[in-house]
């Protein structure tokens, strides 16, 4: 048995028969089509898929296969590819790689990430200029492993038969994950076939959470896998309103792209608890229009029923926008970010409120501003929604911020009478509270959410709020955590802004807190002096 590492990018555990599914590249082949043939054929087959999604409701994977249609005929292409023909295959699978590469320089991890898809239609135009087709035995439950994995491949396969994908490339907004998300399916990055002997493998067990890829497992590896199903069946049956009613909590969700609203499917969460409406602006090549920015909110609005929380734009730190010509800074993360960033940028802010006014989430809308320090930025920020609001004649919403800076934490007082809620950004707070970048992972050991100077904060955060009748929750990641969960619960918080897939388990985790409350002293908890005396006390 042997236990490789990768990164985890679709969540579950699954066990099956690896099956290396990768074609190699070989310019030897002779062609069998002509260059224009082989677009024109590889655009039926493309847009072949684009219809078979469509009508079996995966429109998300549909709308990805249209942008490689657009790739694949995009004029600038083909005018490189006109002086070449299907002799010249090493050089046309070239001017796809130099057009990656020009991807490849971007800042933006987006577009980064879209160089991916440019090598993959450069590698499919070869296969089926030369007519090599891929051909796939799903007789068996399997983890599908190669170097990348293309549309082609992943819509001539059995998906009810794969049971995990292994993929040496990609990212996390790549083709094979998104599909391994839509279907629940496994699925690990950064392995590959080279780092072990598939040929003598029987079994991999395929941790898509933790990233392990467990080979040739032995009996007591196994039963992780019963474990995790038998566990994932329990999560299941507590997660039902019953629950909910039960701890009096209400669940949110954290929605950060518009693949996620449109894939968002919960029967007892129909809240919005945090919306990083940054992502509008990161997927453009250019600032959105105001209607585009309408019309992505509309879309809010008809999949939930309730409250939205809204955060203004969060730019900054690790995410930057090219086309905004932002400066560069020594320490972006202590810099010109969030609020500080749409109030240096006046028109940028102000079209934001207004399509958050003139959408139909109005009414349903609480703006939330990220990175406020000080009860001044946050004053200046209201007005602007105020004055937006009365300019257009609609009613100004409500108000609150993303408690993530020590400066807040520790004086929340400062904001009760000013702010409509609290939503604590655990992530930030946790790293400004630790002088830690959170992106840095050989500083793991303070990035530990239950250490007890941090759980003080945010004990101070969730008292003060509600000795003083202000809304309160979480959005960070904390939230979607079993363990900071229950912590939470203990410490008096009610509204959890998480991940959707979590939830089951996190209701799961909250029913546990809840039986322990009478048994359990808060104060006893924070008076511990590490994070491990504090997990003896999770039940």
């Amino acid at each position: 048995m042997r236990v490789l590492q990768g990164t985890g990018v679709s969540p579950g555990v699954n066990t099956g028969k690896p099956v290396n599914i990768e074609r190699s590249l070989d310019f030897s082949v002779p062609a069998k089509i002509s260059l224009d043939e082989g677009i024109e054929e590889l655009t039926s087959r493309y847009q072949s898929i684009v219809e078979k999604y469509n009508s079996s409701s995966r429109e998300i994977e549909a709308e990805v296969i249209e942008a490689y249609i657009l790739i694949l005929n995009d004029p600038e292409l083909v005018g490189s590819l006109s002086n070449l023909n299907s002799s010249h295959l090493e050089e046309i699978y070239n001017i796809f790689l130099e057009q990656a590469e020009v991807f490849k320089q971007m800042d933006d991890d987006y577009f980064r990430q879209r160089s991916e898809d440019i090598e993959a239609i450069g590698k499919e135009l070869i296969f089926t200029i030369q007519n090599v087709s891929l051909e796939i035995d799903m007789e068996t439950p399997q983890v599908i492993f190669a170097n990348e994995l293309t549309p082609n491949e992943t819509s001539s396969m059995n998906l009810n038969q794969v049971t995990g994908f292994v993929v040496k490339e990609g990212g996390p907004t790549s083709h094979a994950v998104i599909v391994a998300k839509n279907y629940g399916i496994p699925c690990i990055l950064d392995i590959s076939v080279q780092d072990f002997d598939i040929e003598n493998t029987n079994e991999v067990i395929i941790n898509g959470t933790s990233g392990e890829l467990t080979i040739n497992p032995d009996k007591s590896s196994l039963k992780i896998v019963e474990d995790y199903q038998l566990t994932a069946i329990s999560y299941q049956e507590n997660y039902k309103q019953e629950s909910l009613d039960k701890l009096e909590i209400e669940l949110r969700a954290n929605i950060g792209s518009t693949d996620e609203i449109k894939n968002f499917k919960d029967p007892l969460i129909n809240s919005v608890g945090l919306f990083r409406s940054e992502f509008l602006y990161i997927e453009e090549k250019q600032e959105p229009k105001l209607a585009n920015l309408v019309k992505a909110n509309n879309l809010l609005n008809e999949k939930f029923e309730k409250t939205i929380v809204y955060r203004t734009l969060d730019i900054g730190g690790d995410k930057q926008v090219d086309y905004l010509n932002l400066p560069k800074e020594d320490n972006p993360f202590l810099g010109v970010r969030g609020v500080r960033l749409t109030l240096e940028n006046r028109q940028l802010f102000e079209a934001q409120i207004s399509s958050i006014l003139e959408s139909n989430i109005k009414e349903k809308v609480k703006i939330m501003f990220p990175m406020i320090s000080i009860l001044e930025d946050y004053l200046e920020a209201k007005d602007v929604v105020v004055t937006i609001a009365k300019k257009i004649g609609a009613e100004a919403p409500s108000m609150g911020i993303m408690v993530e800076t020590p400066s807040v934490a520790i004086a929340p007082e400062i904001f009760v009478e000013e702010v409509d809620f609290f939503s604590i950004g655990t992530n930030d707070l946790l790293q400004y509270s630790f002088a830690a970048d959170r992106g840095i992972t050989s500083l793991n050991k303070y990035h530990d959410a239950l250490h007890p100077s941090f759980l003080k904060l945010l004990h101070n955060i969730i008292k003060t709020a509600n000795d003083n009748n202000i809304e309160v929750s979480v959005c960070g990641d904390m939230a979607s955590d079993s363990d900071g969960a229950y912590m939470l619960y203990l410490l008096g918080l009610r509204i959890y802004s998480l991940a959707p897939s979590q939830a089951p388990a996190i209701v799961s985790s909250l029913l546990k807190a809840n039986d322990a409350l009478n048994t359990l002293d808060v104060d006893e908890i924070l008076s511990q002096k590490n994070s491990q005396s504090v997990r003896k006390f999770i039940i």
